[in-house]
């Protein structure tokens, strides 16, 4: 059986896909962010992968991971 892949999931994804490079560079240059920004972020999209997990939106919730994970990086670059 296939599965139909829904029109958010890959809304969603693109959107994680054009977040996650944009902080690669950040951390690249190494900018440093505020923790009251990056902690918070990078929480947040923590609890939006578990959402988009639970709602078998699987691209996006890989992509947000992504997201998440860039955003943890440059809260322990501050630290």
């Amino acid at each position: 059986m296939k599965k139909k892949v829904i029109w958010q999931d890959i809304v969603l994804m693109i959107g994680g896909f054009i977040f996650a490079p944009s902080l690669v560079i950040s951390i690249v240059n190494r900018v440093e962010m505020p923790i009251l920004t990056s902690l918070p972020t990078a929480l947040v999209l923590t609890a939006f992968v578990g959402c988009y997990i639970t709602l078998k939106l699987r691209l996006a919730a890989f992509a947000t991971a992504l997201t998440a994970i860039c955003w943890y990086i440059l809260f322990f670059m501050t630290l």
